[in-house]
């Protein structure tokens, strides 16, 4: 399938997944790097913990920040997540999994939208969503932001042990 004129094609087509294994790859994936525009068009790329529920991914952080900046002037972002990577000198190469997305971010307004997000990503990573992690979301969660990427495109590359 041809990308158009605004996404390219995987240049090595040897190392493209399928797009169901690059959503498994995302899911997997403890974490990535989120990248933004500012309104001066400077790029910003910070790393973030993520969930994925169906075609979006939600993050969490600060209410106020670069990356709320950013996508206060653009939506579009790109997001990055590796979910194995092993060095491997003596071939001088790197074994990896990894996920590009391209979709348009936005901070989430809607309580129970944000409420499911904050207790997805407590259950993510905290083991459950944990009597402790309720708490938190209780106390803290009304000042957390939660951002919503609506995933317009997955691609997904890996080099992995043949077999």
């Amino acid at each position: 399938m041809s990308a158009g004129p605004i996404f390219r094609d995987i240049r090595r087509k040897n190392r493209e997944v399928p797009e169901h294994e690059a959503r498994e790859i995302l899911a997997r994936a403890s974490h990535g790097v989120l990248a933004t525009a500012g309104a001066g068009g400077w790029p910003y790329a910070v790393p973030v913990s993520h969930v994925v529920a169906g075609d979006s991914i939600y993050v969490h952080g600060a209410p106020e920040g670069h990356k709320l900046d950013n996508l206060a002037s653009d939506e579009r972002v790109c997001y990055c997540a590796v979910a194995s990577a092993e060095v491997m000198p003596e071939k001088l190469s790197t074994r990896y999994e990894s996920a590009i997305v391209f979709g348009r971010a936005a901070v989430v307004v809607d309580d129970a939208e944000r409420l499911r997000a904050l207790e997805l990503l407590a259950g993510r990573f905290c083991g459950g969503l944990t009597a402790a992690a309720q708490e938190v979301i209780r106390s803290s969660g009304p000042r957390a932001a939660v951002v919503r990427i609506r995933i317009e495109r997955i691609t997904g590359k890996a080099n992995r042990p043949p077999g």
